[in-house]
């Protein structure tokens, strides 16, 4: 009728497309996390020498 042939199934790429997407997403969401506790790691070792300071001379 509108003189398109028939074609086969593109299932296959899209997959591939929802696999990669996926698999990219998770690639960057994986990189902000170990950046993110990148940057906080100087603060935990801050508040643990807090403590430790603070505690200190309640002990001794």
């Amino acid at each position: 009728m509108g003189g398109h042939a028939q074609q086969g199934s593109d299932k296959g790429a899209a997959f591939m497309g929802l696999i990669g997407g996926a698999v990219l997403v998770g690639a960057i969401l994986y990189g902000i996390v170990i950046w993110t506790n990148g940057k906080f790691e100087g603060h935990e070792a801050e508040k643990k020498a807090a403590v430790a300071v603070s505690v200190s001379p309640l002990v001794g």
